[in-house]
C-alpha cells in the first residue's frame, strides 16, 4: 500500500512539473501586441553579490574591473531562440563591455546544435549542461536572463526579450551613458 501511494505521489509530482513546463512554454510562445515594447524586468531569484573566483575560459573578460553581462539562454525556450536570433543578426558590435552567453541544455549535443542553428559560434559562449554552472554559481533557473557584473561581483539580474533594450537598461549600449 505504501509503495502504491509513493508511486502515485511521484506520478502526481511529475504531472505537475510537466504542466508548469507546458504553461511556461505556452506563455513564451504567446505573441505580444505588435506595438508592445520589448521588456526588461528585474529577476527575482538570484544570488546578488556572488563573486566568481575563476571564470570559464570564454568569459575571462568578465573577470575584469568593468561592467559586463552574462546572458543565460535555454535550448527549450522560445524567447531564448528569439534572443539568439537578435544576437546572430547584430552580434556584439553595439556593446561597450564584455558579454558572455551561457546555453543551458539537457545534453551537450543540444547546446552545440542551438549554437550552430542560431549562428552563435563566433560569440563568447559556454554550453552549460543541465544549467549546473549557472544554477550552482548564481542560483538562476530562468531564461532568458541577464546577469550584470560590476568588478566581477553580481550586481543585477534581469529577465529580458530584447538585447538592445537590455544593453540600454544596464548601460552597456555604446550609445547610452554608463550606469554607475
Amino acid at each position: 500500500m505504501t509503495i502504491v501511494l509513493a508511486c502515485a505521489l511521484l506520478l502526481l509530482t511529475a504531472a505537475v512539473v510537466v504542466l508548469f513546463a507546458m504553461m511556461g512554454e505556452l506563455a513564451s510562445r504567446t505573441a505580444a501586441a505588435p506595438d508592445a515594447p520589448a521588456t526588461v524586468s528585474p529577476l527575482e531569484e538570484y544570488r546578488l553579490g556572488a563573486v566568481v573566483e575563476e571564470w570559464p575560459e570564454p568569459f575571462a573578460a568578465l573577470g575584469g574591473d568593468s561592467r559586463g553581462v552574462l546572458l543565460v539562454l535555454s535550448t527549450v525556450c522560445a524567447s531564448c531562440a528569439k534572443v539568439a536570433a537578435q544576437l546572430s543578426e547584430r552580434g556584439l558590435s553595439g556593446v561597450s563591455g564584455p558579454v558572455g552567453i551561457v546555453i543551458s541544455c539537457a545534453e551537450q549535443a543540444d547546446g552545440d546544435d542551438f549554437v550552430r542553428r542560431h549562428g552563435l559560434a563566433d560569440l563568447p559562449y559556454l554550453v552549460d549542461v543541465r544549467g549546473a554552472w549557472v544554477a550552482g554559481s548564481f542560483s538562476v533557473s530562468q531564461s532568458p536572463t541577464a546577469l550584470v557584473f560590476d568588478d566581477s561581483v553580481l550586481s543585477q539580474g534581469h529577465l529580458f526579450t530584447s538585447v538592445a533594450d537590455l544593453l540600454r537598461e544596464v548601460g552597456l549600449a555604446k550609445d547610452s551613458p554608463a550606469i554607475v
